[in-house]
């Protein structure tokens, strides 16, 4: 066998495409290992920036809940303000009817027992105006009642809503040059 022999040279090509073969499949299975840990590495990164999302929509949860919170148990202890107030205008306004009540009485009593008609006229305008009055006290009472509820509510409602907005800093002021 001789150099110039063509089974020499088909083995000599044979074995190189052999190492050629080789060394690609050598190759392909580093590339797919450096993939799959490229790939794992990236689910990794994933997961934890999930698990920091829901870490962080959980503290803000709690957050807001808590503001809630609280603001419900001050706007609950500021109405048991405001009916304390209301109970204490409202035995103000009974000592008020009970003095208007006298004043009514005393009115309707006639001064002089030979001018009865006098005290009829003065009675039917008295109780013209105590009926006026008191009508009025009562309807007050019953709007500061209302008017007390619904700003009570108003401003509870306004700091939850504050409440649950993100806090947004205000943009840094630009510099003159």
């Amino acid at each position: 066998m001789s150099i110039l022999d063509p089974r020499v040279w088909i083995a000599c090509a044979l074995a190189l495409l052999m190492a050629y073969g080789g060394g690609r499949w050598q190759q392909s299975r580093a590339d797919a290992a450096a993939y799959q840990a490229k790939t794992t590495a990236a689910a990794l990164d994933a997961a934890r920036v999930q698990v920091k999302a829901v870490d962080d929509a959980r503290i803000e949860e709690q957050r807001r809940t808590t503001a809630q919170t609280e603001i419900a148990n001050a706007a609950t202890k500021e109405m048991v303000g405001a009916r304390a107030d209301a109970a204490t205008a409202n035995d103000a306004a009974g000592r008020l009817r009970q003095r208007v009540n006298e004043l009514l009485a005393a009115a309707r009593a006639p001064k002089d027992p030979t001018t009865p008609s006098a005290g009829e006229a003065a009675g039917d305008a008295a109780n013209l105006l105590s009926d006026l009055f008191l009508e009025s006290v009562e309807r007050n009472r019953r709007l500061a009642e209302t008017a007390d509820a619904a700003r009570i509510a108003g401003k509870a409602c306004e700091r939850a809503y504050d409440a649950l907005m993100p806090k947004v800093s205000a943009p840094p002021a630009s510099v003159p040059q």
